[in-house]
């Protein structure tokens, strides 16, 4: 038998909260996020109140929905009045823009840092070759990120703004979920830094991720 939303009388499941909170923060109403989910209203609104306890396939539908991972949905946001119990003191130190590296036809990202796992913000010294908007391909990933151009010139695309052209020095900070890319504007290739961050504490597997599967689509292509 197919699994199946199992109605509950527990205490409203933290999902709902977290669900209703991000509702309020982008001001969707249920009808948005039954158009970009799937879900029905109904349905959401009984996952809201904890009348439903949603599948895992309903709940992957949430994410892939609203653009934002799993744990997002999962795991309440820390609140301003928690204090850790621990001070971990991490440290780690990266010597001119040395770390874990991955290449791409395009790109050559360098992860700075990379000894530090489960990092909430991922710093990332990319050098830029493609010229094109069609060598970039536009994409999209949960979170946020800061952008400063280190060297050459940087024409930035996205989903709904139009193109911007940044300079060495010129910094954006943009909406990873939207989707967006970058190209060079000069001969050689040019250098940002990209400071990603999410509340999610795999992001930076996320980020490898997505460009370990440009790698293996460059290399069915050649």
């Amino acid at each position: 038998m197919a699994d199946q939303d199992n109605p509950t009388s527990n205490k409203p499941p933290e999902l709902g909260k977290l669900l209703r909170d991000r509702r309020a923060h982008h001001g969707w109403t249920l009808a948005d996020v039954s158009s970009m989910t799937g879900i029905s209203t109904s349905t959401l609104s009984k996952i809201e109140n904890g009348l439903l306890s949603p599948t895992f396939d309903k709940v992957l539908q949430l994410s892939r929905g609203l653009g934002v991972e799993i744990a997002d949905l999962l795991e309440p946001p820390a609140t301003e009045a928690a204090v850790p119990a621990i001070v971990v003191a991490r440290r780690s130190v990266s010597r001119n823009f040395e770390g874990q590296q991955l290449q791409t036809k395009y790109y050559t990202y360098r992860y700075l840092c990379s000894d530090v796992a489960h990092k909430r913000i991922i710093p990332i010294h990319v050098e830029v070759r493609a010229t094109t908007l069609e060598q970039a391909e536009m994409s999209s990933h949960v979170g946020e990120e800061f952008v400063q151009v280190l060297k050459g010139r940087i024409m930035l695309h996205t989903e709904y703004y139009e193109p911007t052209q940044l300079n060495a020095g010129d910094c954006v900070y943009l909406d990873s979920t939207m989707k967006h890319a970058y190209i060079s504007l000069t001969k050689s290739p040019s250098e940002i830094m990209i400071t990603c961050s999410s509340a999610t504490p795999n992001l930076a597997q996320t980020l490898r991720e997505i460009i370990k599967e440009k790698i293996v689509t460059e290399s069915k292509g050649s």
